[in-house]
């Protein structure tokens, strides 16, 4: 309990939801009626920024983005280096790579910096396109680009066929980067 108190209020309803979804109502209780709302541990809210989830489903939920757990720790300092970092591209083409061991909190975290309506919206006017790939043969790729293109020409008047290998699925994604979608 004493370390849940020196995190943000996400950390103590985590905690919270988490015993009452594995069954400890009763301890649930204690807390919901023995301790009043706690603020984050530094003095600035970690919610700066940080919006709920419901308000930008559709967005997140047409794009792909991974839910939030149910049993979710806030580690806003590095939602927040995600988030600078995202910032950082601008309107410049680029990458930012969250890398680290399996199982270690990598999809959590880059969801979670996402669920930002600043963010969203300053830097990805055009939604957000989530795509899964990990280690794919071939075949498998194929389907994750089709697939892909397939998402971001949904309201193309031009209908085309789904690309037939690789090169072509990188070609039109390439172009459809650079013209429909340039952030």
């Amino acid at each position: 309990i004493n370390i849940i108190l020196t995190k943000d209020n996400n950390s103590y309803r985590s905690f919270y939801n988490a015993l009452l979804r594995e069954g400890y109502r009763d301890l649930a209780a204690l807390l919901q009626d023995g301790i009043p709302a706690i603020s984050s541990g530094g003095g600035e809210s970690s919610m700066d920024g940080m919006t709920s989830y419901g308000q930008f489903k559709t967005v997140l939920c047409e794009g792909g983005v991974p839910q939030r757990p149910v049993v979710f720790v806030t580690r806003p300092k590095l939602v927040e280096a995600i988030q600078k970092k995202l910032c950082c591209l601008g309107n410049d083409p680029g990458w930012v790579t969250v890398y680290g061991m399996a199982g270690c909190g990598k999809t959590v975290l880059t969801a979670e910096a996402l669920r930002n309506h600043q963010l969203l919206e300053d830097y990805f006017p055009g939604g957000v396109y989530w795509i899964s790939v990990g280690k794919q043969d071939k075949a498998g790729l194929l389907i994750k680009l089709q697939n892909l293109c397939s998402r971001l020409e949904h309201d193309s008047t031009l209908s085309q066929r789904p690309p037939l290998n690789i090169e072509e699925a990188k070609d039109r994604l390439r172009l459809l980067m650079l013209r429909k979608y340039p952030r």
